[in-house]
């Protein structure tokens, strides 16, 4: 290896424990300045690892894991988070991401170590490549084949239907809000209380629109101020909650429209089918502008791509999604979730432990979100997503680039270079990903596109701007929801 990488290497772990030493000892009182010359010699080091690390893969992916260092000691110089609390977290990250700069070094050493190994090297990588394809692939179709919309074999009967409450948080809502009461009000449910709140709206025209339903039943509920240590969306949740009389409540956003017998059959699937919670897929309005068709989708992928059932959590959605009233107030109601951003994750977790929760697709309730909007909540859901933790992010970022964009580099690059044993694998792993993310543009849009299919390497680029605009917002900037800040109480929460 050149002399330089490996004095660069050096220097990056010895950074590494020195960032860990100001963490844990007294040094963490002047935490600044000290993180502050670390970072400037941290940032250095990188620079020559980059410059010397020619086509040395893990030498590479020593340095994209010392940004992360970088990033962790901003964190502990500049970030809004209570003290003892930012000791905490800055401390898992500095270790975690020490020891994987530990583990990327010593297996780089081992592969540089043993000769004639080169062709061999990115025939592995292509099988690695392949093997994350086929899971992201697999876990799509099952994912995609237990929420086809479901059959219901008995008909919900008016005399037997538990009664539903419909619970909308409304904050300077204006025509979406409207079209949303129109649908449900058309919707044939017969024990039916429509719940609307105006979250402290800022312009007048949406209670004048809550109000001007009111001969139809629809019930207004004036927002209190939110309370400290709540989320906004959360706290209005709460709120519904606490005014809705049905034995079933059922949270959606105002862009979410309803069909004449979705409310029934939704109701219908929850009680024969025995479940306490359920979660909607809608289907989504495909929008002009090829960015438009990316964050959705990328959403979905979060949701159907990943093998959740291994970490025992249930994908989610808070478009439209519904649960028993009596399950939601003996889960602790919203107060057990005041600080999450997926509250309803929370809920469907406890459902799932007994079998109590549904997730599925359905063509009755379709969602149209303007582009602004769909950029906005994703940015808002990425780095909770990861909990919070920068080496998550790190090890994410690693994935997309390496098992996902490094399957369609590979194989063009193999294809330049004449290497056919790695054109094929590659070739079947970019085959892989480009049917899954078709797969998830369809079930998004209920229909099938070549679009969906061929925008996937743009789709992962994007989604690590997302994430990483996500991660930045959390810590230093702003993330908001209906114009009001969310970060200052995510970021103080527990991770769970």
């Amino acid at each position: 290896m050149n002399p330089r990488m490996n004095d660069s290497i050096a220097v990056l772990l010895i950074c590494g424990l020195i960032q860990i030493a100001i963490i844990n000892t007294r040094a963490w009182n002047s935490r600044r300045l000290s993180a502050d010359l670390l970072f400037v010699a941290t940032l250095l080091s990188s620079l020559t690892l980059i410059l010397y690390a020619a086509n040395r893969l893990w030498a590479l992916a020593m340095a994209v894991l010392s940004l992360y260092q970088l990033f962790n000691l901003c964190r502990i110089a500049y970030s809004r988070i209570q003290t003892d609390h930012l000791q905490r977290v800055t401390r898992i990250t500095a270790l975690r991401l020490w020891l994987l700069q530990l583990l990327v070094t010593v297996i780089g050493v081992l592969l540089t170590n043993i000769s004639g190994l080169y062709q061999l090297r990115w025939i592995i990588l292509s099988v690695v490549d392949v093997f994350a394809a086929t899971v992201l692939l697999a876990s799509t179709i099952r994912h995609k084949r237990v929420t086809h919309r479901i059959h219901l074999n008995t008909k919900l009967l008016d005399s037997t239907a538990p009664t539903l409450s419909v619970a909308i948080p409304a904050r300077n809502e204006t025509d979406d809000l409207y079209e949303c009461l129109l649908s449900l009000l058309q919707c044939d449910y017969p024990k039916l209380e429509i719940l609307v709140l105006d979250d402290q709206s800022t312009i007048k025209r949406t209670p004048e629109i809550i109000r001007s339903f009111a001969h139809d039943g629809v019930v207004f509920v004036a927002g209190r101020p939110v309370e400290k240590g709540w989320l906004a969306k959360n706290w209005a949740y709460q709120q519904l909650l606490e005014a809705a009389n049905g034995d079933v409540v059922l949270f959606c956003g105002a862009d979410t429209r309803f069909s004449k017998g979705s409310l029934r059959f939704l109701v219908s699937s929850l009680v024969s089918r025995n479940k306490t919670v359920a979660s909607i897929l809608p289907q989504n309005i495909m929008s002009a502008g090829i960015l438009n068709k990316l964050v959705q989708p990328l959403r979905y992928c979060w949701e159907i791509c990943l093998p959740r059932k291994l970490f025992r959590r249930p994908p989610v959605l808070s478009t439209c999604w519904l649960a028993k009233r009596s399950f939601l107030i003996s889960s602790g109601g919203f107060k057990a979730v005041s600080r999450r951003i997926v509250c309803e994750s929370y809920f469907a977790r406890n459902a799932a432990i007994h079998d109590g929760y549904s997730f599925f697709q359905y063509d009755g309730i379709n969602s149209e979100k303007k582009y602004s909007d769909q950029l906005e909540t994703a940015i808002r859901l990425r780095y909770p997503q990861l909990h919070r933790q920068p080496e998550l992010v790190a090890l994410v970022s690693m994935f997309e680039i390496g098992a996902v964009l490094g399957s369609f580099c590979m194989f063009v690059g193999a294809l330049v270079a004449g290497s056919w044993i790695v054109v094929v694998i590659a070739g079947i792993a970019t085959l892989l990903l480009t049917i899954t993310f078709g797969m998830v543009s369809a079930v998004t849009y209920r229909k099938q596109t070549i679009g969906g299919y061929l925008v996937w390497p743009l789709a992962c680029l994007f989604d690590l701007y997302l994430l990483h605009v996500s991660m930045y917002r959390y810590e230093f900037g702003t993330v908001l929801w209906k114009g009001r800040s969310v970060a200052p109480p995510v970021m103080h929460a527990e991770v769970t």
